[in-house]
């Protein structure tokens, strides 16, 4: 038997978990296993671009349920609707590689002034979408491509959080709903997710109390209820094992009241199969905006639906 790998390598390929490829062979039929004249399993190669495929996509915020029935031609296709449909138009990718080349050449002044700059022209919110998000990408690329050092990176790190946390203090309402208490998970050091979740549920009217990374589970319901929380938002980022997700969410679900409402994004939260009832998923920054927003026209239908205080009678007038 020829063109065959086992699963670890499969995974490895691909990268997706042995576990979640286990799951899938069960619930979808797919990647098909072989036996070889052992009688182990085996998996022919070819099934790994499928695969990889399969992981893009999920990466991009779709569910494996959608994806893993679908032939190898219909993923293409669909990836490549994807990627028109969500490229960075040229003036953002632009301003990202001239960023970049500042960065790179450790012109530390040039890159503040610029980065200033952006914040100035574009508000805080579409930096934070169309240069923030796709820089903070293409820093991370660099820096597995060894076009810079992780100093480089820190000095970035340290300067867009200073730069979003002063544009943030600007907006800030302390009175604003909902009140969301934002970290993330023992084990997840990233801390530029919660910063950009901060910045734009703040714009659009939230009060945001960061805890910043590293939480322990269980200070969290303490805190929620030391700063009147009504929402717990945490993120993860692609580091983050995706084994430890689910089992962590069910542990938080269990010790947060279930009036309050925990909300997950990031990277690593990205693809999976399911999460614990009273989970709610953001798959992308946009997702975020939404459930603020929403979240607010509830409360305010709520109040405009209470009845309205009786006259006073006249012997109280």
């Amino acid at each position: 038997m020829s063109d065959v790998c086992t699963i670890a390598a499969i995974s490895l390929d691909s990268g997706i978990s042995k576990e979640v490829l286990r799951k899938w062979e069960e619930r979808y039929g797919f990647p098909v296993p072989e036996r070889d004249a052992s009688g182990h399993r085996v998996y022919a190669a070819h099934q790994t671009a499928r695969l990889k495929l399969i992981k893009r996509l999920i990466d991009n915020g779709m569910r494996p349920s959608q994806l893993v029935p679908m032939s190898e031609e219909a993923l293409q296709s669909l990836l490549h609707e994807q990627s028109i449909a969500t490229s960075v138009p040229a003036t953002e990718s632009q301003v990202v590689n001239e960023l970049m080349m500042l960065l790179e050449s450790r012109d530390r002044t040039a890159l503040e002034s610029r980065l200033k700059q952006e914040v100035g022209h574009l508000g805080l919110e579409k930096f934070v979408l169309e240069v923030m998000c796709p820089l903070n990408g293409a820093v991370g690329t660099a820096w597995e491509q060894g076009k810079i050092g992780i100093r480089d990176e820190h000095v970035y790190s340290e300067m867009i959080q200073s730069l979003i946390r002063e544009a943030i203090s600007q907006v800030t309402k302390p009175d604003g709903r909902p009140r969301m208490l934002i970290t993330t998970p023992s084990g997840e050091l990233h801390t530029l997710g919660i910063l950009m979740v901060n910045g734009l549920a703040s714009l659009h009217g939230a009060c945001c109390i960061s805890l910043g990374p590293e939480t322990p589970v269980q200070e969290i319901p303490v805190a929620a209820a030391d700063y009147r929380a009504d929402i717990v938002c945490l993120c993860f980022s692609a580091a983050f094992p995706k084994r430890r997700i689910l089992p962590y969410l069910k542990e938080l679900r269990s010790v947060v009241p279930q009036s309050m409402e925990i909300w997950i994004g990031g990277a690593g939260a990205t693809g999976l199969d399911r999460s614990p009832r009273g989970i709610r998923l953001l798959l992308t920054l946009h997702d975020v905006i939404d459930a603020v927003r929403k979240y607010g026209r509830a409360k305010y239908s709520q109040r405009s639906r209470r009845p309205p205080n009786p006259l006073p009678s006249n012997a109280e007038r």
